[in-house]
């Protein structure tokens, strides 16, 4: 057997004992690609709500916990990662769960008969932003992990955004005698708010992996 030949058995044996690493870096920012596409359709359904939006964003939801499960397998079998495996769980997470409060939103506003108001569009419009900044901070980690940060300060500054935005909406829905179009309205209020409550998280997870990788 020539020594190539040999040399290729034997990596195919190593392969079968000890799994190559998956491309984590990769597969995270697949997934910010994934929340940064539904929040951008969550914005459109916002400005102009729509059967097609609405089943677009089932699609979404369907598709990111297809990229969840996926991502959370490789992580089980693997037999070493590039970063902390606890960040690479909790990154995988945060990014879900932004998306599921976006379907969260979409189903309180159809099952409350509410139509999108000027307070969710610019909370949405916010959250839209902090999203791309997230991505691209996801996007950059394997290359220029200190340039990544800037992607995490800009959603942590989008979630502060938010916060005095939710606030204000808050302020201004409840004048006067309490309605139940009014708690309807907060209901999908605090929704976004937890949205942007995961945005920050993640930021946060991602400022984590940054600082031990440089």
């Amino acid at each position: 057997m020539a020594e190539t030949e040999k040399e290729g058995v034997l990596q195919r044996l190593l392969d079968r004992i000890i799994p190559r690493p998956a491309d984590f870096f990769g597969l995270l920012a697949e997934q910010s690609v994934m929340v940064t596409e539904t929040i951008s359709n969550l914005h459109r359904y916002m400005h102009g709500p729509s059967a097609e939006l609405e089943e677009l964003l089932r699609q979404d939801e369907h598709a990111a916990d297809t990229l969840k499960v996926r991502n959370i397998h490789q992580l089980n079998r693997a037999f070493s990662t590039p970063i902390d495996r606890e960040d690479i769980y909790r990154a995988i997470e945060s990014l879900d769960w932004i998306i599921t409060h976006c379907k969260s939103t979409i189903n309180e506003l159809l099952d409350f008969g509410i139509d999108p108001d000027s307070h969710m569009q610019a909370i949405v419009e916010e959250l839209m932003q902090g999203c791309e900044a997230l991505e691209q901070g996801f996007r950059t980690l394997s290359t220029d992990p200190a340039g990544a940060v800037q992607g995490a300060h800009d959603a942590r500054r989008a979630h502060r955004h938010i916060e005095r935005l939710y606030r204000r909406s808050l302020a201004d829905l409840f004048q006067g005698e309490v309605t139940t179009e009014m708690l309807k309205k907060r209901e999908i209020y605090h929704h976004l708010m937890d949205g942007s409550r995961r945005l920050h998280a993640a930021a946060n997870v991602l400022h984590d992996i940054i600082v031990k990788l440089v």
